[in-house]
């Protein structure tokens, strides 16, 4: 077998190993019930709160207010309607942003405050109705979704690439964060050199420094 038929050999295998991971987290998460669920979101947005302060605090170099990028969940994801309630609060809050696939292939980072209207988007998920964008250099803590994550920082989405291509750019040095129930931590999650690992995850159980 030559180099090239291994190497497609291997991304072969890839493709359906993550297919099938998918399936299995996909399905571990949604039988969750829906009160689980709410429950453990609340959770997971304490600790993830707690982490957005630790960093804030001490580890960004920028001074306050910190530029972050949430999202609004869709199906049985980790809610973040909570999270993104209590980021808002006070004076010092951060500039929000969220992401926008209106009008665009790729990821647009729009900024959301709590006058900012909300429409769907192609996949039915809320975003900022406003033509405003921030370039993703700009972000100090990428808040991320996912299907499935491991320990080491691996993250597994829904196959569209659309946050890697996010994380890609030379300038985009913000930390990532991976948000999800602990239903969801794998073992391992098979990764490609185009996959952008987290530097922290963060469930109902508490967060992790990833690595």
């Amino acid at each position: 077998m030559s180099e090239m038929d291994a190497a497609l050999s291997h991304e072969a295998h890839m493709v359906r190993e993550k297919k099938e991971l998918r399936k299995r987290l996909i399905a571990k998460r949604e039988a969750l019930s829906k009160d689980l669920r709410k429950s453990l979101s609340v959770r997971a947005s304490f600790h993830a709160l707690a982490l957005i302060e630790t960093l804030s605090s001490g580890a960004l170099e920028r001074p306050l207010p910190l530029t972050l990028t949430a999202f609004l969940s869709f199906g049985s994801e980790v809610d973040t309607r909570p999270l993104i309630a209590s980021l808002l609060e006070g004076p010092r809050h951060p500039r929000l942003l969220l992401p926008s696939l209106r009008h665009s292939k790729t990821i647009v980072l729009r900024p959301y405050d709590r006058e900012t209207p909300l429409v769907p988007g192609p996949f039915g998920i809320l975003e900022p109705e406003t033509s405003e964008s921030v370039s993703p250099s700009e972000v100090d803590i990428f808040l991320l979704p996912g299907i499935g994550f491991d320990r080491s920082g691996g993250r597994l989405g829904y196959g569209k690439g659309y946050f890697d291509r996010l994380l890609a750019g030379k300038s985009v040095a913000g930390k990532r964060i991976g948000l999800a129930f602990s239903a969801q931590i794998a073992d391992r999650i098979p990764t490609a050199a185009h996959d952008h690992p987290m530097d922290y995850l963060v469930t109902e159980e508490g967060w992790i420094s990833c690595g």
